[in-house]
């Protein structure tokens, strides 16, 4: 196994063949990794505003600011 992995980084195609497979792996992991903080990034504003609005339905917080202006 080392000698065909030895044997594709030599080679003129395995080296191109290695270099895309690394490009190739950190472009989708990239994507991937900022397509996860834009939907992180979304839920916490929605699910921030969802959840001080189930609080302000308590009579108990009927006095907070943060409630007046939903």
């Amino acid at each position: 196994m080392l000698k065909t992995l030895k044997g594709f980084w030599k080679d003129e195609r395995g080296g191109i063949t290695t270099t895309e497979v690394i490009g190739y792996t950190l472009l989708i992991g990239g994507a991937t990794a900022l397509v996860g903080y834009g939907i992180s990034a979304a839920m916490r504003g929605l699910g921030g505003k969802n959840a001080l609005m189930i609080k302000c339905a308590d009579p108990a917080y009927s006095d907070d600011p943060r409630c007046l202006s939903l």
